[in-house]
This record gives structure tokens, sequence and C-alpha cells, in this order.
């Protein structure tokens, strides 16, 4: 995998998550308790991730209240509570935990205690994740990647030619706020810089219906992921113990040749049955390129890899399709809910199709589990018969083939003529090659023509699909049991129920029959297509619902940006900083509703810095603070004069606000006419700003080479910074330099202590006693 360099991050609001944006518009999301990939999708390909903010709203609407969302709250209604929580168990792990191993008995196999999984904690708030590349392209999801809407910015701000440089996400997900640059090349460079509001109100309103539909899609996905897994261990199993049985077909096929003989090891075998006769080749390939050990093994191997495959595919695959059936059941009937089909924009024709395809491939899973079971018990049949022709050998016997029961020989007969020669099982497990990283989204590799063969696929009625599976199932000739287990080389114990093995598929030369000729791992692929396709017309729903509200010209291009929606409301806070002047502007945008209608209240405010230092980048923090990036200026050439890289804390209480006029922002940028007010006031401070306070909490960074992003954390109380390509730093904002220096020393001097005090009590140790 090439090295793909991190171009954004975001903290989750919570801390429990942090959001990497690749270079090739992939998406990370990592547990930043043990640093793992938890998902990860490519949202936008070939375009690199250079903004994310993470919002997380509460599911209430705040429009509930209007008698025109009636309709949408009662459709909200019916989603409260997973019915598939109360229904099912916990799905079980895809494969059995590697210390338990997966060969285990037949006596074993069976859904009784297989699971001990519990359901994890469910989520209350819809969480947006909102990634951008430079050129404007917005991808709304959810914080399982789940995609929301899409944003064309360039057509929807009337530039063609933009730069994206920050979004934030109003908590109540009915506003965007966007930050950009004007890239046209007429463009004036004093006027840049833009803030654009996006209305995103069908987001807001209906993210109670959004959030359960997401949920069900990451439940949809993570099952999906799960059969895979399922599938791929199962013919892992398979093929093992397949490539041992080949590798023994050689090993005679090759003693055959030696000895003159052009047939194949079948017809050997065959002729050994019908006659009695044992060839030369025959003979030592029994006695001594096998032997008993040998045969044993070999039967061994086969028989744990059925006991695996049957285990995989009952305790463990069926499960997840059965409940995954039951998801898309359940989703299937909220889309035929009409307020609820506009809002999340799913077809109850193209759910029925992944609904459809879920229960062929339940049915299937049972049949190829059939199949399995009896062609197990036609291995045990060769086996146990191929032992005593190995034993009667040894003895001398003058026939070989006396005192076999008549339904032995048969089954033998049937495995010879069929499995033997061509492996039925395998072709129908559908062996992948190995687990793909998809995590747990649902995008695949099926591609839109196993969609589109999916989707015909809803046309007939579930009594003919079950007629379909069921009716071209031929009976399975079981063996003689108790000749099979009687001299069974096995020691894995006693054989599969009985019952699976009468109502089992047939392992005969026409080979197991399946749902058009296709394997479990190429119906799990249209299945996956189905779902992708089911769940990929909720974007379509919302792109048109997305308007313009107001753009504000900030000032020149910046070199440091934030933006962010200040906590419990829905102000929104803009800093900037600009490449080569020791100023930066804070702006606030608040919405005050009024009898008529709502209006924006814009303050900003000016903030000075030192001459010999820049703002490398600048994130908000919790109650509204300001955390500073700054590093020393490139232009400064001695480096032990320079002042090092820090992290600052500024409250937004040490800023000086003014409020700027609505009428006046038409005609002049929002850093000019700033300017311009604090010039005329007589108190308010200078047209450069505020110097930056003395008492500002702030900490010395290591090192000098430190570059955006910082991502702030106001849950955990840390920072993130990249230092260099590949380094990340996390630093604690609840702690500064002089705390640490405070820290250090009390430490010291409780050294110091404890030294002098054990210094003391050696002194008295050794002191002589006094004489009598």
């Amino acid at each position: 995998m090439p090295l793909m360099l991190s171009a954004a991050l975001e903290w989750r609001p919570d801390g429990k998550q942090l959001a990497v944006g690749l270079e090739d518009g992939t998406l990370l999301l990592l547990n930043t308790e043990d640093g793992e990939v938890q998902h990860k999708a490519q949202l936008l390909p070939d375009s690199a991730l250079v903004v994310i903010n993470w919002t997380e709203a509460a599911l209430a609407s705040q429009d509930s209240a209007n008698p025109a969302q009636q309709p949408q709250a009662m459709a909200s209604s019916q989603l409260q509570g997973d019915r598939a929580r109360r229904m099912f168990a916990p799905p079980p792990p895809p494969v059995p935990p590697a210390t338990a191993g997966l060969s285990v008995g037949y006596t074993t196999c069976g859904r009784s205690g297989s699971s001990t999984q519990a359901w994890g904690p469910q989520a209350q708030q819809l969480a947006v994740l909102a990634c951008a590349s430079a050129a404007g392209d917005v991808v709304l999801c959810t914080s399982r990647l789940f995609p929301l809407a899409q944003l064309e910015l360039p057509s929807l701000l009337g530039c063609p030619r933009l730069e994206l440089l920050r979004l934030a996400t109003e908590p109540s997900l009915q506003q965007l706020t966007v930050c950009w640059r004007d890239a046209r090349a007429d463009a004036d460079p004093h006027t840049a810089l833009h803030l654009s509001v996006v209305s995103t109100r069908h987001v807001g309103r209906h993210a109670a219906q959004l959030h359960r539909l997401s949920a069900e899609a990451a439940h949809v996905g993570a099952l999906l992921e799960g059969c895979q897994q399922t599938f791929d261990a199962a013919s892992k199993e398979w093929q093992t113990a397949m490539r041992e049985c080949e590798g023994s077909r050689s090993r005679l096929a090759a003693l055959m040749a030696d000895y003159g003989s052009s047939g194949e090891p079948a017809t050997e075998l065959q002729s050994l049955l019908a006659t009695g006769a044992v060839g030369g080749a025959l003979q030592q390939y029994i006695t001594s390129g096998l032997g008993e050990t040998g045969l044993k093994a070999l039967a061994r191997a086969v028989d744990g890899a059925v006991c695996s495959a049957h285990n995989l595919l009952t305790d463990h695959l069926q499960p997840q399709l059965e409940q995954l059936a039951f998801r898309l059941a359940e989703l299937r009937g909220l889309a035929l809910c009409l307020p609820w089909r506009r809002i999340t924009g799913l077809q109850p024709e193209q759910v029925a199709a992944a609904e459809l395809a879920a229960l062929r491939l339940v049915l299937q899973a049972e049949a190829v589990r059939r199949q399995l079971v009896a062609a197990g018990a036609q291995y045990r049949s060769f086996f146990s018969w191929l032992l005593i022709v190995l034993r009667r050998m040894q003895e001398d016997a003058s026939d070989v083939m006396v005192g076999h029961p008549r339904s032995q020989l048969q089954a033998v007969e049937q495995f010879l003529l069929g499995q033997y020669r061509r492996d039925t099982i395998g072709p129908l497990l559908g062996s992948t090659g190995g687990t793909s990283n998809r995590g747990s989204s649902l995008d695949g590799e099926a591609t839109p023509a196993e969609a589109a063969a999916a989707a015909p696929a809803a046309g007939g009625s579930m009594l003919d699909l079950v007629m379909e599976v069921l009716g071209r199932q031929a009976p399975v000739q079981a063996a003689d049991s108790t000749a099979a287990v009687g001299a069974a080389p096995s020691d894995n114990g006693a054989a599969c129920d009985s019952g699976a093995s009468r109502g089992g598929g047939s392992g005969s030369t026409t080979g197991g029959t399946s749902i058009g000729g296709s394997s479990l791992a190429q119906m799990l692929q249209v299945l996956r297509a189905a779902c992708q396709a089911a769940f990929s017309s909720t974007s379509d729903v919302a792109k048109p619902t997305l308007s313009l509200s107001s753009t504000l010209t900030l000032g020149p291009a910046p070199s440091a940006l934030a933006a962010a929606y200040l906590p419990g409301s829905a102000t929104a806070a803009t800093a900037v900083g600009w490449e080569g002047q020791s100023q930066m502007m804070v702006l606030r945008r608040a919405r005050q509703h009024t009898a008529d209608n709502a209006q924006a209240v814009i303050e900003a405010a000016l903030l000075q810095l030192p001459s010999d230092t820049r703002v490398a980048d600048l994130s908000f923090y919790k109650d509204g603070q300001l955390a500073l990036l700054v590093a020393p200026c490139s232009s400064s050439t001695e480096p032990d004069s320079s002042p090092a890289s820090r992290l600052m804390l500024v409250p937004q209480q040490h800023l000086h606000f003014v409020q700027l006029p609505g009428e006046l922002l038409a005609g002049s940028d929002v850093l000019r006419l700033c300017q311009a007010l604090l010039e005329g006031e007589g108190s308010g401070g200078e047209a450069g700003g505020l110097p930056l306070p003395a008492d500002c909490r702030q900490r010395a960074l290591p090192y000098s080479a430190v570059q955006a992003p910082l991502a702030a954390s106001a849950s955990r109380g840390v920072a993130c910074v990249l230092a260099g390509l590949q380094r990340v730093l996390l630093y604690d904002l609840e702690e500064d330099d002089e705390q640490e220096a405070e820290e250090e020393e009390e430490e010291e001097q409780a050294d110091k202590d404890a030294a002098g005090a054990l210094q003391s009590d050696d002194d008295a140790a050794f002191q002589s006693p006094p004489r009598q």
C-alpha cells in the first residue's frame, strides 16, 4: 500500500475518535485508545480531503412544534426503538476465537451457546462529518461514513474556481458556514477571502429519520462484512483439506504412470470396488505411500474441514443473514411510509430487491450446508472402506471386498463418480481470496451490473423463491451410519445429525444445486450491490434543498483560519490570521430573532501578535477559547534568539468586539471596516487591535517545524499538532509550563526530603550505643 499523507485532522466531539483525511480522498476514523482504524471510506476519489468538521446534534428537532412538521413527527415516532435488538440475539463474531480453534466435533455444531456477544450502546445523537476538497466538493456523512448530502460549492456560490479553507456545521444542522478564497485569476487579492452560509435545513429538520437510517445502514454494512469474513474462513478451511486430497491423488497418479498405467486414480479405485482386484500401483500407494497413519491423518483433515465449515455456516453465517434480512424488511416497511420516503429517499422496490437477495442467500446457505454434510458423510464412507481394504491387504486376505455393507459400497461408488473427481463444495462456497479491508461501509467490489441484476429478483413471489431453492434439491442417499461410525478412522467424534443428512443436497456427479448457478460469495456481492443501490438515493433527496443564505467578504487570503460554532448556541465564530501581518481577527456571527424575521448580528475584534511570531494555525477550544499555534517568523536568522513555537489559549472575554453595521458590509470587507471602527473609538483600542494577554495559558513546543492543521479536543483537553510528514503530537491543554515547572520542583523537593530522611535513619542506625 503506498504511503498516503494526512491532509486534515478533526476530533470527534467526545474525543473518542480522530478523523484523518488523506491525499487520495480517503477518510479514516481512528480509535484514540489504541489507534486502530474503525471505519474507512473513500469519499472523494482523486481529491485530497483538506477540511473536516465533526458536529453532534440532538435528535429532537427544533421545528417539531410546527404544524407543518406533523407528518414528519409521525414518521419519526415510528422510528423509536430497534426491534431487531428485541427479536434477535447480538450477531456472533464472523469466525470463532482463534484460541478455541475451528476444527470442532459434529456434536458441538448448532446454535446452543454459540453467541456470547452483547448489544452495544445506541447512539442518541446524529453525528455529521463535513468533509471537503480544496476545489469545493463537500460530502456530509455520519460517523459511520453513511453519505447524507453532497455539495458542489463552485456552482452554489457562483465562483467557478475557488479554494475551500474551512467548514463549520451549526449544532442544529440547519446551516453550514464555509470559508473560501476566490482563486480566479482576475480576483482582487485584497478581498479574496469570503465567508458564506449555506442552508442545510433538510438535514437539521429530519435529523431523527436520518439518524435511524444511518444506524440501519451501519448495521447492514457490518453484517455484510461479517458474512464476507465467514465465507472466506469457511472456504479457507475447505480448500486446505482439498489441497491435501489433491496431493494424495497426484501421488497415486504418479505411481500409476510409473507402472505404465494411463488411467485415472478414480478409475483404478472403481476397478477395485467392482472386482476386488488390486493393481500394483494402487497396492504400493495404499500400503506404502499412504499407510494407516497417513490415511487417518487425511481423514481427520477432511473431517475437520467439514466440521469447521458446518460450524461457520450454522453458528456464524445464518444468524447474520437472518438478522440482515429482518433489517431490510424493516426498512422496506418504513419506505412504504410516504413521509419517510420523501425524507430519506428510500424506494420500496430497491429495498425489496435487497431483501429478496438476502432471503435467497439465507436459503442458499442452508442448501450448501446440507450438501456439505452429505459430502462429509461420503468422505467418511470412502475413508472407512479404504481403511478396511488396507488392513485386509496387510493380512494377505484373498478377497479384500468381503464383508462390506452394500449401502457403504454404493456410497463409495457415488463418491468416486462425483466428489472424488470434482470438488462440488468449493465452488458453492466461492472463495474471494481472503478478506478485504472494507470496514463496515456498504462500498464493496460489486459492480453496477450486479446491482442491476439484483433488481429483477424482486419480481417473483416469496413462494416462487422457496420452491426455486427447495424444489431443485436432489435427495441425499445417506451412507450406512453404522459402518461409517464403526470403522471411521477419524477421531473427531460422532457423525452430524441424521436429519440434516437426510435433507441435504447431493454430492453426485451433477454437483451441488445453487440458485442460478451462483456461489455464496457471488450472491453476497449481488446483495451488497443491491443494498448499495437502495441507500444511494438519500443524498439525492437533500441536494435540491441546499441553498446559499449569505456571503461576507473578510479581506485578503489568510495564512491561518478557523471556523466553529460556539457550544450550545447558533453563534458562528471565525478567526483569521494573515501572513506578514502582526494582527489577527475574530469574527462572531449570530442569528437574532425578531418579531418579523431572523437577522444576523456580526461582531469583530482584532488581536495584536508579537512582531517576531506568526500564527501557523488556530482552532476553537472549549467555552469559545481560541487555541493559537504560534511559530517563529521565517525571517529570523538567529535560532537562539528566535522564540520557540507555542500553543496559546486566549479567552474571548479578553477581546474587544465591535458590532459591524450590515449596511456598511455591502461596500467594504470586514477587516477594513473593523479597523475603521476601532480607530474611531476613544477607548476601544487601536487599529492594530489589543495585544495578547500576559496571563494567557500557553505551552512551549519542543519542535520548531510545526505546521497546520491544529486539532483541539474540548472533551479530552488535548491538541493534535503535525510536526513533519509522519509525526503527530498530542499536548495537554489543561496544564501550562508554569504548572509543570512547579510540579517538577515539588517532585525534586520530595525526593530530597526522602533522601534526607533516609540518611538520618542510616546515621542513627550506625551510632555506637552508650556505655553502661
